[in-house]
């Protein structure tokens, strides 16, 4: 019996060691979603050179004040994961 209890709490300690490390891993979003890397990449394959703000909200990256070469000012909002354009809308100025 003394054998049982120690694999019993063995497993169980395992299980409570698993659960904890994967809890924080799981919290968050996926880490793709929240790379500004590849944000930042995607952003310079659509033509933009430079930016002022770039955050994470609710789903979606927003991204303020992106210059393209030519100087115009946008504020977009790409869709998390798939970096699709969901807004584009050109700054006055």
């Amino acid at each position: 019996m003394t054998e049982v209890s120690r694999i019993v709490r063995l497993a169980c300690a395992a299980t409570a060691i698993a659960f904890a490390t994967a809890v924080p891993a799981s919290a968050g979003h996926e880490v793709i979603k929240d790379d500004p890397a590849i944000v930042a990449e995607r952003l310079h394959r659509m033509g933009f050179v430079e930016w002022r703000k770039l955050r994470w909200d609710s789903g979606f990256w927003k991204i303020d004040d992106a210059r393209r070469e030519n100087g115009h000012v946008y504020d977009l909002m790409l869709e998390s994961g798939s970096f699709d354009l969901v807004r584009l809308k050109r700054e006055r100025g």
